[in-house]
């Protein structure tokens, strides 16, 4: 089954997806698939969220899409068969049947329905089917200028060990086995520098080990040489943070609450005598 690959790393906030999905569906009503869509819609879109502070900040974002799941809440709440499964697993709303059933909207646990004031009725993604059906990709993947967003076979997706960072579901703790696959979520980092005792000389090569506290994982960087360094893709928890050097003392900081991303800014070692 083909279905939609977002990297989110790879995006640059572009919003080229955004335009281009308001190009296809503003002003066109693509009825039984889906009609036109409201102005204030934004059937895909980006969320910012800025990670990190002082001097160690990134923006990390997360394109937030109908997830086409396979035990999908809106459709369980519908009535008539007003939200239905295709043969190639897209969620359809039926712009006739849906007609005042708000529940679909308030069903969607990722926020991805949207209410149609002026027509009374939900809508959300369709990817595209319109397209679809013509052999054509959905225009916000035909857009995108870094190839964020791809249409892939999910199961050689799934089942490959040559991708450069596996693949995973947006909030599966929901449990509504979404369609949707994501490379690079954003996740927390810890980030800071080091340099001698009387912070006179930057430390290149100290090797920084985060450990997660409960589970075990492990993180590892090295120094550049500027002393920087930067430990990405951490699960959330608490962390014990090692620096080592030859010719230094080994240092530890335990319990770093790494729920958000941790600045440390300057840790300083002491050069053994």
């Amino acid at each position: 089954m083909k279905t939609l690959l977002i990297n989110a790393e790879k995006c640059i906030d572009c919003r080229n997806c955004q335009t281009a999905c308001k190009d296809e569906h503003c002003d066109n009503d693509w009825s039984p698939i889906a009609a036109i869509q409201a102005p204030k819609q934004y059937w895909i879109k980006v969320q910012n969220v800025e990670a990190g502070d002082g001097s160690r900040v990134e923006m990390q974002r997360t394109q937030l899409v109908c997830q086409h799941c396979a035990d999908a809440p809106c459709m369980k709440v519908a009535k008539d068969g007003a939200v239905y499964r295709r043969s190639d697993g897209l969620i359809i709303i039926d712009p006739e049947k849906a007609q005042g059933q708000k529940a679909i909207m308030e069903a969607c646990p990722y926020h991805a329905v949207y209410w149609n004031v002026e027509l009374d009725i939900p809508q959300k993604c369709t990817m595209c089917a319109h397209l679809r059906d013509i052999g054509r990709e959905p225009r916000c993947v035909t857009a995108c200028p870094t190839d964020a967003l791809k249409i892939v076979e999910s199961e050689d997706v799934v089942d490959s060990t040559l991708l450069p960072s596996p693949v995973e579901h947006l909030h599966p703790e929901y449990g509504t086995n979404p369609q949707v696959l994501y490379q690079q979520l954003p996740r927390p980092f810890i980030a800071g520098e080091t340099c001698s005792l009387d912070g006179k000389e930057c430390l290149s090569n100290v090797k920084v080990t985060a450990t997660h506290q409960m589970l075990g994982l492990r993180y590892c960087d090295v120094t550049d040489a500027f002393g920087e360094f930067k430990l990405k893709g951490l699960e959330p928890g608490y962390y014990t943070v090692s620096f080592e050097k030859d010719g230094y003392g080994y240092k530890e900081l335990s319990n770093m609450d790494a729920s958000e991303s941790i600045n440390l800014d300057t840790v300083k070692l002491t050069a053994l005598v």
